[in-house]
């Protein structure tokens, strides 16, 4: 009976250290599966913020152009084709200062960006900035009348709101 006992005794030791290493293991497992989890959500959420900050920017920049462009219209008002002329390039000048920024975070919005929708919206919105521009370059020498500028300025915030549209879309 002396060696029975110890057989079992040895065979239940084994058993509970096998036990506690399969349990062990598993532990393991779920900890890594579960720290693999949360990294990914907290990256998931970065991302998410980057985005979402990449756009922000790229739609302040684009109401910064507006604001600039809601000073045109005194501007045409003139009546000397002179001084209209030096006053719009003086205008295009201050446009071209506020373009750099304008261009800058449009190229980080459609990096970051997820969908080709709004990717397409951020390049109409540029485009329709520079629509505008070259319409206050056509007035300034003459080949267009203002007529140009307030289509284009319906088309640069038409594209505005639909980027809008789109970041709200792809946010959904």
């Amino acid at each position: 009976m002396g060696d029975t006992g110890l057989w079992i005794a040895g065979l239940t030791g084994a058993t509970a250290v096998l036990a506690s290493w399969v349990t062990s293991r598993g532990h393991t497992r779920a900890a890594r599966l579960q720290a693999e989890i949360s990294a990914s959500a907290q990256e998931e959420t970065r991302q998410r913020e980057i985005r979402r900050a990449a756009y922000l920017a790229f739609l302040e920049q684009a109401h910064l152009m507006g604001m600039e462009y809601r000073r045109t219209p005194s501007l045409l008002s003139l009546e000397d084709q002179e001084q209209l002329r030096t006053r719009l390039d003086e205008h295009r000048a201050r446009l071209r200062e506020v373009f750099g920024p304008f261009r800058h975070t449009r190229q980080i919005a459609t990096v970051h960006a997820r969908s080709s929708s709004v990717i397409e919206a951020c390049d109409r919105v540029f485009t329709a900035s520079r629509s505008l521009y070259m319409a206050l370059g056509d007035i300034a020498e003459g080949v267009a009348g203002t007529s140009a500028f307030h289509t284009a300025l319906d088309q640069y915030w038409t594209a505005v709101d639909e980027l809008g549209e789109a970041v709200r879309s792809e946010e959904s």
